[in-house]
């Protein structure tokens, strides 16, 4: 981006090889069953089609001083809070995030008008201390991070797979944008390979901008929520099937229905902490 570009002119020492620690929130992307679409499509309608698609979304990351880390097929990988020092790196990747998924509903109407396949886009975010830097070669570097901050986020990514959720957020991404943004407490997970457990939330929208509908359906989840967490199943599943009186299709929702059903024929243990630890990846 031209802010990126001008503090690279100041500082032309960015341009070498070295790293150094940021407090940055890496993101991560990918299009749900892109290799079931990209199966029906001919080479040319595959490249248009994901050539349309990233420049949608990387047009929003850049233009909320995102840096572009790279791109593995459809997936997009970025992060917010370096090259560019942004305190607020957290909340401007939220608003990205949430902007991209606004964009993806637009993307969606036009691409149905078209009788063209539908894209539906998962995002995971995470905050935290990142090795950052140009890595590589002396003749090929790339700008780029690495670090478990940057790993969780890619679970994260996976991971809205398990709740049928689109946006994902972590622990300390929450801690850092909950007065800028809307969020929905998913669970507190462990992902593979991590020891330590995660709080999850689902990124709705800036703050105060959630529609009365889904504030309704979040309000009433919570009461399930609660239960599930004080391992009343039962009446954590009726709780859970009043939201879905209101929308059939909230993921979170049949998600814990299910689990809860599973609990109730197979207790956790007794020192069971609330934690869901998953087996596979996302």
């Amino acid at each position: 981006s031209p802010t990126v570009i001008d503090q690279i002119v100041e500082n032309p020492d960015m341009l070498q090889l070295g790293g150094e620690k940021r407090e940055m929130t890496p993101f991560f992307s990918d299009i749900q069953g892109f290799s079931t679409i990209s199966e029906g499509l001919t080479p040319e309608e595959l490249v248009q089609l994901l050539n349309e698609y990233l420049t949608a979304m990387c047009d929003i990351i850049s233009s909320h001083h995102g840096t572009i880390d790279k791109f593995e097929g459809d997936a997009i990988i970025a992060f917010w809070g370096a090259p560019l020092k942004l305190p607020n790196h957290a909340t401007i990747a939220c608003y990205a995030t949430i902007e991209m998924q606004q964009r993806s509903v637009e993307l969606r109407k036009m691409l149905r008008e078209q009788n063209r396949p539908l894209l539906y886009t998962r995002m995971g975010l995470n905050s935290g201390p990142v090795v950052v830097g140009n890595m590589g070669s002396a003749e090929r570097m790339d700008y780029t991070m690495m670090g478990d901050v940057v790993n969780l986020a890619a679970r994260l990514e996976g991971a809205n797979k398990f709740y049928k959720t689109y946006s994902m957020i972590s622990g300390s991404t929450y801690e850092l944008t909950k007065e800028d943004v809307d969020s929905r407490q998913l669970d507190i997970i462990r992902v593979v390979g991590k020891k330590e457990p995660v709080p999850v939330h689902e990124l709705l929208a800036r703050k105060n901008e959630t529609s009365s509908e889904m504030s309704g359906v979040v309000e009433q989840y919570l009461k399930g929520l609660k239960l599930y967490q004080d391992k009343n199943f039962a009446d954590a599943v009726k709780e859970f099937e009043k939201v879905l009186t209101i929308d059939p299709e909230d993921g979170p929702s049949l998600t814990y229905v299910k689990r809860c059903g599973m609990f109730i024929e197979t207790p956790p243990e007794k020192d069971w902490d609330g934690v869901f630890t998953f087996t596979e990846k996302g």
